[in-house]
């Protein structure tokens, strides 16, 4: 489809492609490569989460965020769990982060969470929820669902910031399409 494209004369660096794994973006970029040749280096091929990085980074500022942000890997938000908790306990935290990751995986923030919450410790994982936004924010930190939700609020909330991004990127290609979560397909 990128070959097609260029070769139908839609500008290269007007493309973006997304995937779910550096893997797959790599060999996505390999294709274009023999495809389109030295065109093919404008091309944004990228996951869904370094697109993500890509908008906050640029963009980002109007929702507070530094460019120079932090990405939480597992073990950090493992930990930061523990602390918005008050447990020692990794197991307990591992599973609040499952909660938190499918409601930030289904678009809701701590307060939809937590006025959706069906039983005691879901009331329990919201409230930590809140906790962990906090911190997040003061941190100027993000977990790689935020990679996700943070630019869609981004586009949703910012016209000027999403006429920008859809200036720069005039087709958007979703390779494995089938595999998105809600939030990814928004």
């Amino acid at each position: 489809k990128i070959g097609r494209l260029i070769q139908a004369g839609l500008a290269a660096d007007r493309i973006a492609a997304t995937t779910f794994t550096n893997k797959a973006a790599a060999e996505m970029r390999e294709r274009a490569a023999q495809l389109v040749g030295r065109d093919a280096r404008k091309v944004l091929i990228c996951t869904f989460h370094a697109l993500g990085v890509r908008l906050l980074r640029d963009d980002g500022e109007v929702l507070g965020l530094k460019k120079q942000f932090s990405i939480l890997d597992t073990d950090d938000i493992t930990s930061l769990l523990k602390d918005c908790g008050g447990t020692n306990d990794a197991a307990t935290a591992r599973g609040w982060q499952w909660t938190i990751s499918a409601w930030k995986g289904a678009g809701m923030n701590s307060a939809q969470a937590l006025a959706q919450a069906k039983d005691e410790n879901e009331r329990v994982a919201a409230t930590i929820m809140a906790r962990y936004e906090e911190r997040l924010t003061a941190y100027q930190s993000v977990d790689f669902d935020d990679l996700i939700t943070l630019p869609l609020k981004l586009l949703r909330e910012h016209e000027d910031v999403r006429a920008r991004w859809q200036k720069k990127m005039g087709h958007v290609l979703v390779d494995e399409y089938q595999d998105t979560n809600a939030t990814q397909y928004e």
